[in-house]
């Protein structure tokens, strides 16, 4: 018998992908920041009468959604003053603007989470405009997701290629090519925003291991920028590196049609045949969007249990073109979904995300992929989730011994004024439900979000240091920079298009 945890009730649960039939009628008690059991709410009840109760009138409870990629930014790239466009000139417009203060930025971007649903989180290299600063980034970043309480893999970047513009060959000439006034503006062609060596990336990884939190929430990934960036010797140490702690790996990988060229070039035998022989892939290493894998390369990561990462929104609204989910499916490949901090609706909601990503998988032919079925989508956006962040079989689902990441979503306005009853309750939240049907989030077995509050959080302190942050990174503006900086995204175009991609 028990006297302490809680009780959550709703009007049924969905425990997850492997079992998605909505229960009536049953909760779940948590104790101690993880789930103790599950069952009718009278049968809690005697195994732990004085636990606190908690119901959750007419929703359904489930496990915490996972945005399996994002940068914690906060703030929209449109609100940061990046409007889209393709994304190798969308990159070269980061010129514009200096450097975006990560303790500002990734509490609202958490918070935003948690009204969502989602509970997890993994957080890729990100770059906050200004060389140098990776480690104290990353230090205001972990800090930053440890107040909010989300759950968060974050990663650390490692690039040793030329950034500027690919193949690195090309660099050189493309930079000297420039007028003098856009040679300016470059100035350092490939600062080092990133770690530039394997030891480097290692050193920095057990700094900031040493110093996490011992709840375990948050923990460190690898982070190679993507394979147009990195050589063939960091990644193989960034490898070694990742096996002897125990770490995933998550990288951006063919992402553009730019970058697909290069990778052609680069690895003639296959991109993902190459990472697999420098030892980077496996059941723990996950490649954000992958918008244009080969066949070979699809083969190669199903092979090893490789992860892709979905990113549908940020693909289209930045040039890149649709990966052919329904393909990667069929293959047998594990695929999660991500936000990239790059929605839609510009809103950071991860149940859009995961439609559109549904519907752009569905194919235009009777021979031809058709939806995906509900659980499919659920284990997208939770199980895979988990597993691209190491924590399969600890989080991602409802089940005795599992962390209390658990989350309730209303279904009045799911259902609407009618629901035929033969549609499964799971279908309908994929379907219908958004951010704005989530009335609670609960990570570790504590409430961070309820009917539109955060209890630990100051939603108005946040967003007004997020703005002052978004101010302050304008301090490099000017008209004269602007034109300049236009000039530079020209030029990057003009590069392109002269190697037809």
């Amino acid at each position: 018998m028990s006297g302490t945890g809680t009780i959550l009730t709703a009007e049924a649960l969905i425990v997850g992908a492997a079992d998605s039939r909505a229960r009536e009628g049953q909760g779940v008690l948590v104790e101690g920041g993880r789930i103790a059991a599950i069952g009718p709410a009278a049968t809690l009840a005697e195994r732990a009468p004085g636990a606190a109760r908690l119901h959750l009138a007419g929703c359904m409870l489930m496990p915490g959604l996972v945005n399996a990629h994002q940068h914690g930014r906060g703030l929209t790239q449109l609100q940061l003053g990046f409007p889209d466009m393709i994304l190798e000139a969308w990159q070269t417009t980061k010129r514009r603007r200096g450097w975006l203060d990560p303790a500002a930025m990734v509490p609202l971007a958490a918070m935003q989470m948690l009204a969502s649903g989602v509970t997890a989180t993994i957080h890729a290299n990100s770059t906050w405009g200004e060389a140098g600063r990776q480690p104290d980034d990353l230090a205001r970043t972990i800090a930053a997701y440890d107040a909010a309480g989300v759950r968060a893999l974050v990663g650390i970047g490692a690039q040793d290629r030329a950034g500027l513009v690919f193949p690195a060959e090309a660099q050189p000439g493309f930079v000297d090519g420039l007028p003098t006034a856009l040679q300016a503006l470059v100035g350092q062609a490939d600062p080092p925003v990133f770690a530039a060596t394997a030891a480097e990336a290692a050193a920095l990884f057990d700094d900031l291991a040493a110093r996490l939190p011992a709840h375990g929430r948050l923990r460190l990934a690898f982070a190679p920028a993507g394979p147009q960036w990195v050589s063939d010797a960091l990644f193989a140490g960034l490898a070694q590196a990742a096996r002897s702690r125990g770490a995933p790996i998550h990288l951006h990988a063919l992402e553009s049609v730019a970058q697909a060229a290069a990778a052609r070039a680069l690895y003639p035998e296959g991109t993902l045949a190459r990472l697999e022989r420098l030892g980077v892939l496996g059941p723990v290493t996950s490649l954000a969007h992958a918008a244009h894998l080969t066949p070979g390369d699809v083969a190669v990561a199903a092979a090893t249990g490789t992860l892709l990462v979905r990113n549908p929104a940020s693909n289209l609204r930045l040039g890149c073109g649709t990966a052919p989910l329904a393909a990667y499916w069929a293959a047998g490949v594990r695929v999660a979904v991500g936000t990239d901090c790059q929605t839609m609706d510009d809103d950071e909601d991860l149940w859009k995300e995961l439609r559109l990503a549904a519907r752009l998988a569905t194919e235009p032919a009777w021979h031809g992929a058709g939806p995906a079925d509900a659980e499919t989508l659920l284990a997208m956006a939770t199980g895979m989730g988990a597993a691209a962040m190491g924590l399969q079989g600890q989080v991602g689902a409802l089940a005795p011994g599992l962390a209390a990441d658990i989350i309730a979503v209303d279904l009045a306005r799911v259902r609407g004024a009618y629901a035929d009853p033969s549609v499964p309750l799971l279908d309908l939240l994929l379907a219908r439900a958004d951010a704005r049907d989530v009335r609670l989030t609960m990570v570790d077995g504590r409430v961070l979000y309820r009917e539109g509050r955060f209890p630990h959080l100051d939603p108005a302190a946040i967003a007004a240091a997020a703005a002052e942050a978004a101010a302050r990174a304008r301090a490099p503006w000017t008209p004269g920079r602007e034109e300049a900086v236009a000039g530079l995204v020209a030029a990057v175009r003009d590069h392109y298009l002269a190697r037809e991609v």
